[in-house]
């Protein structure tokens, strides 16, 4: 009572398969869910791998993020050798494909804008030919450009002082 049944073309899945719905984004419409059906052994490098070939879209910079029980972008799957058992991944479960490449473990990325100090003269300062600035703390920032983007590197240097 109350419940629904349908019924789907090809083979239903075995007790160590799962059935997942995936989506492109994190700003999912009614409707643009996919699906597969993958071992539960898989691990989330591979599950990428297959939901990317699924979709028809290539490249290695993208990352997979559960989705919660809000229909929102949960945390990522960071441990891409883990498989999908031992992440408590279960059938039913939407996965999203979120275009980005996750930082390598123990890192983090923090977007920084560069703003352009305004001249006395009432023009803005270029900054393009600055690559190392050394704040009064000793600390180094180093310019990157990455895929048409202005990026800032920040290192700490490491002072080894006993206490």
């Amino acid at each position: 009572m109350g419940s629904s049944l349908g019924l789907c073309l090809g083979k239903a899945p075995s007790s160590s398969q799962l059935f997942l719905f995936f989506a492109m984004g994190s700003d999912v419409q009614p409707g643009t869910e996919m699906e597969i059906i993958v071992e539960e052994t898989v691990s989330v490098r591979d599950c990428l791998k297959l939901m990317l070939e699924k979709s028809g879209l290539q490249g290695d910079a993208w990352h997979l993020r559960k989705m919660d029980w809000c229909y929102e972008a949960g945390e990522p799957l960071c441990e891409e050798d883990a498989t999908l058992k031992e992440l408590l991944i279960c059938s039913g479960d939407t996965l999203l494909l979120i275009e980005g490449q996750l930082p390598p473990l123990g890192f983090l990325k923090v977007p920084i804008w560069w703003y352009q100090l305004q001249g006395p003269s009432g023009h803005w300062e270029s900054h393009q030919d600055q690559t190392n600035c050394t704040s009064s703390w000793g600390r180094v920032w180093r310019a990157a450009s990455s895929q048409g983007e202005n990026r800032m590197r920040f290192q700490q240097p490491v002072h080894n002082k006993e206490r």
